[in-house]
């Protein structure tokens, strides 16, 4: 009976050999862009820093914002997308970068390889400091709780 059965199950392991390798053989031809999946990432981490910008000015060519009190600004530089002060490299390697703000969104298009990309990157309409200058409060005591 033991015979029987490991006879059937070899017999169903050589049957099935052939199905694989052509599995096989058809996904490792599947081109993979890995520039792509980098992208995605990068700018998921963007749009994490962009949820708590606020002052945002938008232009064609780059972003200004400010963020933990300092001036930001993201633009293309040297075929990357970068966050200035510092260098803080979002996307590399494209040919080609402009923002866009369509209804409420910031849209980053950026073309790499003749392939044009378009994505969301955050809201146009943020967080604004000039909204909050003008309070009704005329006594500026501080508490005893302030410090």
């Amino acid at each position: 009976m033991n015979l029987i059965r490991n006879l059937t199950g070899l017999l169903i392991i050589v049957s099935m050999l052939p199905i694989c390798t052509m599995a096989f053989k058809y996904t490792s031809n599947i081109p993979f862009e890995y520039n792509e999946v980098s992208d995605e990432l990068a700018l998921a981490v963007l749009r994490e820093l962009l949820l708590i910008t606020y002052d945002m000015d938008v232009s064609y060519d780059s972003l200004n914002f400010i963020y933990q009190n300092k001036d930001f600004s993201l633009s293309m530089v040297n075929n990357k997308l970068l966050l200035q002060p510092g260098t803080q490299i979002y996307l590399n390697d494209i040919d080609d970068l402009h923002f866009e703000i369509r209804g409420n969104s910031i849209y980053v298009i950026y073309q790499r390889k003749n392939k044009n990309y378009e994505r969301a990157i955050g809201s146009s309409t943020g967080i604004y400091l000039d909204r909050f200058s003008d309070c009704d409060v005329h006594d500026d005591v501080a508490d005893s709780s302030e410090s």
